[in-house]
């Protein structure tokens, strides 16, 4: 099944290979940088949640942010890690 290229993807394929390459090198380059960004963020959580838990002086607002910072880092690493690499994927093989 073949699917109709829309929007920018069949702008893209209607100039220059250049722009294409171009533009599915700057994506590819989000998606590393993406990645690597939130898995720094959802290490300092796990870090900083095993060195409190040996202080034991948690409260229950700085937990509601670290699980609110790594459930947003956790979901953006999803994507980056998983949709992008596909989505370029399939702008390389139209």
């Amino acid at each position: 099944m073949d699917f109709p290229l829309t929007g920018l993807t069949q702008s893209l394929y209607s100039r220059k290979p250049v722009v294409a390459l171009s533009y599915v090198g700057m994506l590819g380059v989000a998606a590393v940088v993406g990645t690597s960004g939130n898995l720094v963020v959802i290490i300092a959580v796990i870090i900083k949640h095993l060195s409190s838990r040996r202080q034991r002086t948690r409260t229950t607002g700085n937990d509601v942010g670290r699980v609110f910072i790594a459930n947003l880092a956790l979901t953006d690493f999803i994507v980056t890690a998983v949709i992008n690499p596909f989505a370029i994927a399939g702008m390389c093989v139209h």
